[in-house]
């Protein structure tokens, strides 16, 4: 007869503690293999060995040293110096004068009337798109800013010397 199962379970059990114990052995020593620093291990075989002839072969045995996959690593660079300005002169174009703003009478408004109440006063404008109550700041066209409104007009301002009245049409 063959052995019995019993014997089988406890040779099998056995074996596998001895592999088990194998395998975390061979794991230690992979990560210490891997820990290992390239500096660390130069300087073992830097070292001098001991003179006589007990020398083991793993004293001798100079570790592999792999280049470095993306290069080697380089110190930071130190900052570039700022750039000095260079300052040139810059020759100014003279600017062709403005072109004269159109007067107030041609813009097509008419002043239909004033309307005072207390400290306020607003004017009527009439226009060809329609007719517009105005204040003193408000824009009549975007070159002509409401100046004031008195008893003979609305006084525009359109950036000239002087202010042009737009009075009641005759």
């Amino acid at each position: 007869m063959g052995p019995s199962p019993l014997k089988m379970r406890i040779v099998s059990t056995v074996l596998t503690t001895i592999m088990l114990g194998a395998i975390v052995l061979a794991g230690m020593e992979l990560t210490q293999a891997l820990a290992a620093t390239t500096p660390r291990s130069v300087a073992v075989a830097d070292t001098p060995a001991p003179a006589g002839p007990a020398q083991s072969a793993t004293n001798t045995a100079q570790p592999v040293i792999w280049p470095a996959l993306f290069g080697e690593p380089l110190p930071p660079a130190p900052p570039a110096p700022p750039p000095t300005p260079v300052v040139a002169p810059v020759a100014e174009e003279p600017q062709p004068p403005a072109p004269p703003r159109p007067p107030l009478s041609s813009m097509g408004y008419t002043l239909k009337g004033t309307v005072r109440a207390g400290d306020a006063v607003w004017g009527l404008v009439s226009h060809h798109t329609g007719k517009k109550n105005m204040r003193h700041g408000d824009k009549l066209a975007d070159s002509m800013v409401l100046a004031r409104i008195d008893i003979a007009g609305i006084w525009g301002d359109t950036g000239a010397e002087d202010l042009e009245l737009m009075g009641y049409p005759e």
